[in-house]
């Protein structure tokens, strides 16, 4: 992890939505294996300011079943939880770098040449689409500017 447990439970909404409590990475295996309340996800998706269609995107799941669950107060599947915690994991990160959230929602709607021209927000649905805008913002943190 790049980032602290805390700062990622926080992302998440942290003990409002998940009830147990979450003090390190031996923690979050369990929450992996439990799945993360939809509230928490709905709760990163207001920090990001995404749209339910952009978060299901990223979830990979449709829009409609996305709210379905909302309504239902649903437990994520192991992969949308591990998505949502790698998502925290970049919010926290994109605060720390940009120091506000509105430079970094700005900046994720940017086209940015050093990821290949796209808009950091269009990789997120992928593993290695968070990764490479996680990489982005550890050179923009470290000053080193490709």
């Amino acid at each position: 992890m790049q980032v602290s447990v805390r700062k990622i439970m926080e992302g998440l909404g942290g003990d409002r939505f998940v009830k147990r409590p979450v003090r390190h990475e031996f923690d979050l295996i369990e929450i992996f294996k439990e799945g993360l309340p939809i509230e928490s996800v709905a709760f990163l998706q207001n920090n990001f300011g995404f749209t339910n269609k952009e978060m299901s995107h990223i979830l990979s799941i449709s829009e409609s079943t996305y709210q379905r669950r909302i309504r239902a107060k649903a437990i994520l599947t192991k992969d949308e939880t591990e998505k949502a915690i790698s998502l925290s994991e970049l919010y926290a990160k994109g605060i720390d770098v940009f120091r506000n959230k509105a430079n970094f929602e700005n900046w994720l709607q940017t086209r940015i040449p050093a990821i290949g021209n796209q808009r950091p927000a269009d990789m997120l649905d992928l593993m290695i689409g968070r990764q490479q805008v996680m990489d982005e913002l550890n050179r923009i943190l470290h000053g080193v500017f490709s």
